[in-house]
């Protein structure tokens, strides 16, 4: 065969279908002749398609469905691997030449949805690429399907499951003109009760966003009951009180009455918060006049009340930073050094850490006929009674409201009352002769004792009818008040313990000692819940602010540290404050309190200087530490 007869024959082999020398096709039937004729119909109806670009236009920007169409058509799109109904793989297959022998040399390429054709002998890269037209082809031919199928399913007649949408095109013209979509001011169109109640949901940043979005916004932002609502949803949260904090109880949420101005509230407690979280801008305040050292306190937002081992409780003005009273025995009061210096200076003053000499006072002095004789070893107050215990043995009980006048001593133990607490039915005291005495509250009678520990009960806290105690036995133990038995011990700790505490809603118990080590422990299985590798010495204090969450501890390593409850992770640490052993810290949502052997107060005020910190106080009426006028004692 000549060169140019060759060539001839691989023109023709360009169509799939090959004739022979006589004009007729190879194994030509009845079914080949249906099988050209369909070809030839779609090649026309390409062709045609092709030619009509103005229609695709057309049909651009014809309402689509995107009810159940565009549902499938996404759901299409997400397949990494189509399937044909039949489970195989969603491509074009190549149409092969009836005759092997006539098949093309040379790759022939796709036509619109026409397949490729490649030679057997070329290449894999060549395979590949075609394998890849197929595949896409493969899409567009479910995308077709599936558009027909949910147009087949639409209720055409009711127009139910058809939501009409605009184009690509549409949207992305109209979005590159930066015109919004929708543009209604919903809280113009409320009434205005209905917009303060949604704005109040907001939080204070949010709402100072939401001011500047329009005149009218900025007016409904700044009315009263939006931010009054809105700060009692986002600050009374409590970790561990089994109930919001209530307005008026002196945990920072201010008793709801028509002067507040809940704005400045708010933000005065944004500030606190803050401060907490850095730790370094808290005042420092040293309240000196004790003559030794100070092992108990309790404060609240108008007073501070102490015991000593100089045998005196003294009551100090949280405001002024003042000592007002002064009640012990007549040997120590009637003492001028009580009141004086050699040089005729107060004993009793504020002392700054640059050594600044403020607020110096003078307070009354007063014995009564029960007295303690000894150091003052634990206190407890509350609105109606102050109770403090005593090395001597006893326990006094005071009425607040005469003025800190005793009401009656309680007397039962053999040894030095180291710790106390009382709810509105009962005292309970703990001593150092290993027992727990249960007094009732109103009479003063014993009730009953309990025994257990094998060491001193250096300890105890009440929640309900439940009590927890530690020794220096190194047990923690929980007791039925009512029956008098042991619910549950907690063990783990290596050696003896010097405090613990109940939270308020008597989940959690905090357990510390010689050991170093706080454990934190479910009071309700028992199982001890982290581990606290806390200080370097003794931790001699414990107090749960059951508000925060945060957890307050005093060593005799001088440092007072503030944990978290909830992971255990240290928050602050104020070290070398006091000069010697730490033996009480306690704090509010404000205030961190501690006292130490070097018969100092250390105030810690997170709030100071924050602008309108005082609106977060309660509004009870404000005691001047007591009312000793009233109570006759000047």
């Amino acid at each position: 065969m000549e060169p140019g007869e060759q060539q001839d024959s691989t023109k023709e082999t360009t169509s799939p279908f090959r004739r022979s020398r006589h004009g007729s096709i190879p194994g030509d039937s009845f079914k080949g002749r249906i099988r050209r004729a369909s070809l030839s119909l779609k090649g026309i109806v390409r062709r045609e398609r092709r030619g009509s670009a103005p229609a695709a236009d057309i049909n651009e920007m014809r309402p689509t469905t995107s009810h159940s169409t565009w549902h499938k058509l996404r759901q299409a799109a997400s397949f990494r691997h189509p399937r044909t109904s039949y489970g195989s793989p969603g491509t074009l297959e190549t149409i092969y030449s009836p005759l092997q022998a006539d098949f093309p040399s040379l790759p022939v390429p796709g036509n619109g949805l026409e397949p490729p054709i490649i030679p057997w002998h070329t290449g894999a890269a060549a395979k590949a690429a075609a394998a890849l037209q197929n595949e896409s082809l493969g899409y567009a031919r479910q995308y077709q399907e599936l558009v027909s199928l949910a147009e087949s399913q639409n209720d055409r007649e009711s127009g139910i499951g058809i939501t009409f949408t605009l184009s690509t095109s549409q949207v992305d013209e109209i979005g590159g003109k930066g015109a919004p979509l929708i543009r209604k001011d919903f809280i113009a169109q409320l009434p205005s009760e209905l917009a303060v109640q949604i704005l109040s949901h907001l939080d204070a940043a949010q709402l100072a966003t939401a001011s500047r979005v329009s005149r009218l916004w900025h007016g409904i932002v700044q009315d009263q009951q939006v931010w009054r609502q809105s700060f009692l949803r986002e600050k009374t949260h409590t970790y561990a009180t089994g109930h919001p904090v209530q307005p008026g109880t002196g945990s920072g949420v201010p008793s709801l009455r028509p002067g507040n101005d809940w704005q400045k509230i708010y933000k005065a407690r944004e500030e606190l918060d803050k401060r907490w979280k850095i730790g370094k801008q808290a005042r420092a305040v040293f309240l000196n006049g004790h003559m030794d050292s100070v092992y108990c306190q309790q404060f609240d937002e108008n007073k501070i009340i102490t015991g000593s081992r100089d045998k005196t409780i003294r009551i100090w003005d949280m405001h002024t930073l003042q000592c007002r009273l002064i009640i012990g025995p007549p040997d120590v009061v009637n003492d001028t050094s009580v009141l004086f210096d050699p040089t005729g200076r107060p004993t009793h003053y504020a002392l700054f850490p640059d050594d600044r000499r403020v607020n110096s006072s003078v307070p009354v002095t007063v014995s009564f006929p029960t007295h303690h004789s000894a150091s003052i070893l634990c206190l407890q107050y509350d609105d109606e009674i102050l109770v403090t215990g005593s090395s001597d043995s006893s326990c006094i009980v005071y009425s607040v409201r005469s003025g800190y006048r005793p009401v009656r001593r309680l007397r039962f133990h053999t040894a030095a009352v180291l710790d106390l607490a009382f709810d509105a039915k009962h005292i309970v005291t703990c001593s150092k002769d290993c027992s727990i005495c249960v007094w009732d509250r109103a009479t003063g009678a014993l009730i009953k004792q309990l025994n257990g520990h094998t060491g001193p009960v250096n300890a105890v806290q009440l929640r309900g009818n439940t009590l927890v105690s530690c020794s220096g036995d190194f047990t923690v133990k929980l007791w039925n008040i009512d029956s008098g038995k042991v619910i549950r011990e907690l063990t783990g700790h290596t050696k003896g313990l010097a405090c613990s505490q109940f939270s308020e809603d008597g989940r959690y118990v905090a357990s510390a000692g010689s050991d170093k080590v706080i454990r934190i422990w479910d009071a309700n299985t028992g199982e001890c819940l982290r581990t606290i590798q806390a200080h370097e010495s003794l931790v001699r204090s414990l107090h749960i602010d059951s508000v925060s969450g945060r957890l307050i501890s005093g060593s005799y390593d001088t440092d007072i540290k503030v944990f978290d409850m909830e992971t255990g992770q240290q928050q602050l640490d104020f070290p070398g404050w006091h000069a010697s052993w730490v033996l009480s810290a306690k704090c509010d949502y404000r205030r961190i309190v501690s006292t130490g052997q070097d018969a100092k107060i250390l105030i810690m005020d997170f709030g100071a200087d924050v602008p309108d910190i005082g609106m977060l106080e309660s509004t009870r009426k404000h005691e001047v530490a007591c009312d000793i006028r009233n109570a006759g004692f000047i």
